[in-house]
């Protein structure tokens, strides 16, 4: 067997098809971020410039079975003639390679990285943009999702680290009023988005500690390592990073200098399946939690929950955010109702690959042409 070819697609959903072809008439499929860009009357992509000027001369008359193999050509460069890629780029194509492999072999790719531990799991609700809203309208969003069958929640402020300490007593006020509207017990999490300064963040995980938190996500900018270890030392709630994070040997750094309580390695910003398992391996022997950033319904989600599927200490729910998904109408015409939650749940399937039930007839309606 060997790749054919390497096609893009531009959906109105916001983000791009991507399929690597076979010989074999075997398809693998994953999702690029975005779409095609107009600048000066132009159309371009960023993720389409690197497929035609280094995937596709890296794998086009390759076998595609040989993951590990491209992985290494794609992120560290095996030939002189390619230039190392992004761990985004790499990510897309790792995926679309595993849910080929699934395919040619008919098997899952939650068995073939090793079998599921669990194939129901539990997904958290993720709301944000706190920064612009008031606290009755985060409480709007968080009430939706409990109405959707969630019992599992995050709060987001998406302060970034240049609004840093922007406004702290907005960000408690948010978090209180979700807290007393969820039930004793319910899971909430708390996404700082890089907004603090360490001082700040203690401040702030302290006041969250005292009304009930599972979790506190990216306090400090994302580089700050040795703030981050600060801020992780000072805490009892479980401090959590990693989802701007590339490839296994940056989260060595991050356990090392900044020792968060929780990993979160994010499908595409990682490397893809093959880079994310390897991350997954390196916290089960460190004795660290993990809980995958990925926050959108669509392949990749799907991809993300099979990798996270095979790893016994992934306890903690999936993130799970309708913001970034583009119309779930839309997606379930797409890939079929199985990447949609049901009662704040994925259900893993054993259809080959991903379990994806691409509808040609919907790819030709919603493309951008």
């Amino acid at each position: 067997m060997k790749i054919s070819d390497i096609t893009f697609t531009p959906l109105k959903t916001g983000k791009s098809l991507v399929r690597i072809h076979t010989d074999a008439g075997v398809e693998g499929w994953a999702e690029a971020p975005g779409g095609r860009q107009t600048r000066s009357g132009k159309s371009y992509s960023v993720f389409e410039s690197y497929l035609e000027t280094r995937v596709k001369p890296a794998l086009v008359g390759e076998d595609p079975r040989q993951i590990e193999r491209h992985w290494d050509t794609l992120a560290l460069g095996r030939d002189e003639r390619f230039f190392k890629l992004p761990a985004s780029i790499v990510g897309v194509i790792d995926i679309a390679l595993w849910d080929l492999l699934g395919k040619d072999t008919g098997l899952p790719v939650h068995a073939l990285m090793g079998g599921a531990s669990r194939k129901r799991i539990d997904l958290y609700w993720s709301v944000g943009s706190g920064w612009k809203l008031k606290p009755e309208e985060m409480l709007k969003l968080v009430e939706r999702g409990w109405n959707e069958g969630f019992r599992a929640f995050k709060i987001r402020m998406d302060w970034r680290g240049w609004r840093q300490d922007a406004n702290p007593a907005n960000d408690r006020e948010h978090f209180k009023v979700v807290r007393d509207f969820l039930p004793s017990g319910a899971y909430l999490g708390f996404d700082a988005n890089n907004g603090y300064s360490v001082s700040t963040a203690i401040q702030q995980g302290r006041y969250f500690e005292e009304l009930g938190i599972d979790h506190f996500e990216e306090p400090i900018p994302h580089y700050d390592l040795p703030g981050l270890r600060q801020v992780a030392d000072a805490l009892d709630v479980a401090v959590s990073a990693g989802e701007q994070d590339a490839f296994r040997w940056w989260f060595q750094h991050l356990v090392l200098l900044g020792n968060p309580d929780i990993l979160q390695p994010d499908i595409l910003n990682a490397g893809g399946p093959t880079e994310v398992k390897r991350i997954y391996d390196m916290a089960t022997t460190l004795n660290k939690p993990v809980m995958p950033h990925s926050p959108q319904a669509g392949i990749n989600s799907i991809a993300s929950l099979h990798v996270y599927s095979t790893i016994e200490n992934a306890t903690r729910p999936h993130e799970y955010s309708v913001e970034f998904s583009g119309p779930l109408d839309d997606l379930a015409a797409l890939y079929g109702e199985s990447v949609l939650p049901r009662d704040g749940c994925i259900e893993l399937s054993d259809v080959p690959g991903f379990g994806i039930e691409l509808d040609e007839t919907a790819v030709q309606r919603l493309k951008v042409d």
